[in-house]
């Protein structure tokens, strides 16, 4: 017997990709007709889900269960039960559904926008959980019978019912079962504060009815969805106050939402640094007006309240919201920008370094026949390659994932660290072999029109790339630890420095871009 690739991805929640890297692997077997065979399905199941850093993710589901019975007690102290509930939830599920609680201190700070209330204004929590966000409203002083809460877990639901009726005597038909990306939506609301989840894992299902519902070139993704509905069923000059990843404010993902969202009247932007037990990601959030009038934006961060001009966003690549970065240093980003530049669009052949799906076994420390060396993102230093440590195979027909070999043999190319906040190039005219780690680029020269070749050498590319400058400039707009492909390409490359200097160091560069160290980060020359 056999199993279609759609069941087997719809029961462990994977992608397709993910599916044809584990045949790949021989880790499942495909029969003539491209199914699973039954029998090796089973086997991996049994012996490998779970066993195998590759599959982590996709087995949190068998071993970290939630604890769904729990129980409700109406005469229960619900606050502690919503305390208690919200620590049942084990990790597999929380990372399953996007569930994040919210601490109090970050809901404080939310709330903190609101303005004076009138007796007829309405609130709604469309991801109320437990009803946090909530019971808050009720202590700012907006009328029971006006609050709003929707959410699809029915134990959450009870918890926030309870906790209401506890506060105000009243039951509350308001606080309901409601999925806010199904329903049809008449009514309109004056504030709408919420948390929404985050990386919710549709069914395939899930994500092409949502492609199709939401056809506006964004990613299904959970966040991205609930701020677009919520954005069209706060009232006209209401309130709508979200709390995101970190990633929301800049990866190419979440541009077109960015984008709506910038038209906008953003009143607040907060970095809640790191709010969630057991989860590294940065929480930022973003209070907005519905209105098209736009305004300053109180900037609140870790070390400092400043304020920014909304339009710095809307000029910067990708909208990317940079609220960390202070008014001063808006102007030097807006300054290098304003210099003759190209960018590297268009420019070069990308490749990614080679994914063997399991080091241990491909990778070995001392060289056989046919095995040749490889590479790891840090053996990359700033101009420089350092010795390799291990070998592997000169065969890629078993490893998970390569770029075409011809790429990596290329007469030259430009090597740079993936995984790392800072920006660290090398040349390679070597033919070496690069792990995950690693990823490089290959500028185009043989192409007929100027406008398609980048100006300058690989030599002169990568001395760019590694300058201060221009790491600077990369932390302030992308706030990442991975250097991607997508933001290398934003990058201003200034071409015409290297027309007027044929030797040239950072000093030359600063002083040809009119700009000076100055405490630690850079300003212009006046």
């Amino acid at each position: 017997m056999s199993i279609k690739f759609d069941n087997i991805t719809n029961e462990l929640n994977i992608s397709n990709a993910t599916l044809q890297n584990w045949i790949k692997t021989n880790c499942l077997t495909a029969d003539r007709n491209g199914f699973i065979t039954t029998e090796s399905y089973d086997y991996f199941k049994e012996n490998i889900l779970g066993k195998n850093k590759l599959n982590k993710r996709a087995n949190k589901q068998y071993f970290d269960k939630p604890n769904i019975a729990f129980n409700i007690n109406k005469n229960d102290d619900a606050n502690k039960n919503a305390v208690q509930y919200e620590q049942s939830l084990s990790i597999a599920e929380r990372n399953k559904k996007g569930i994040y609680y919210t601490p109090n201190s970050s809901i404080d700070e939310i709330f903190s926008a609101l303005p004076t209330l009138k007796e007829t204004d309405t609130f709604l929590d469309p991801c109320c959980g437990t009803g946090n966000f909530l019971i808050k409203a009720l202590e700012k002083g907006i009328e029971p019978e006006n609050i709003y809460g929707f959410d699809i877990d029915k134990t959450a639901l009870k918890i926030a019912n309870n906790r209401f009726y506890q506060l105000t005597g009243q039951h509350s038909n308001n606080i309901k079962l409601v999925n806010l990306l199904e329903e049809k939506h008449e009514q309109k609301y004056n504030f709408i504060f919420t948390n929404p989840p985050w990386g919710y894992k549709f069914n395939t299902q899930q994500k092409n009815n949502y492609a199709k519902k939401f056809n506006n070139g964004i990613k299904v993704d959970s966040s991205a969805l609930f701020v677009l509905v919520c954005l069209n069923i706060v009232q006209k000059d209401g309130m709508m106050g979200v709390l995101l990843p970190d990633s929301f404010f800049n990866i190419s993902t979440f541009k077109s939402v960015r984008k709506v969202l910038l038209k906008k009247a953003i009143i607040q932007l907060i970095n809640h640094n790191k709010p969630f037990d057991g989860l590294q990601t940065k929480a930022y959030s973003f209070i907005v007006k519905n209105s098209n009038t736009l305004t300053n934006i109180k900037c609140k961060t870790q070390t400092s309240e400043h304020t920014r001009k909304q339009i710095d966003f809307i000029k910067n690549p990708n909208y990317i919201i940079n609220f960390d970065a202070t008014k001063i240093e808006a102007k030097i980003i807006s300054h290098l920008y304003s210099y003759p530049h190209q960018t590297l669009t268009g420019k070069a052949q990308w490749g990614l370094g080679i994914v063997t799906g399991n080091n241990a076994k491909h990778l070995i420390t001392t060289t056989k026949n046919n095995y040749k060396p490889i590479f790891k993102g840090v053996d990359i230093e700033k101009g420089k390659i350092k010795k390799h440590n291990f070998y592997i195979f000169d065969d890629f027909s078993k490893l998970q994932q390569t770029a075409n070999k011809k790429l990596y043999l290329a007469d030259k190319k430009i090597v740079y660290r993936f995984i790392n906040s800072n920006l660290i190039f090398a040349v390679d005219e070597k033919q070496r072999y690069f792990l995950n780690s690693a990823n490089f680029l290959i500028l185009k020269q043989d192409t007929l029109f100027i406008e398609d070749r980048l100006e300058i050498t690989e030599e002169q590319l990568v001395f760019l790339m590694n300058t201060e400058i221009m790491n600077w400039l990369f932390k302030k707009l992308f706030r990442t630890h991975k250097i991607l492909r997508s933001d290398l390409e934003k990058l201003p490359i200034f071409n015409e420095f290297f027309k007027i200097h044929n030797n040239y160091c950072e000093q030359d560069l600063h002083a040809y871009l009119n700009i000076e160290k100055y405490n630690g980060t850079f300003r212009v020359k006046t």
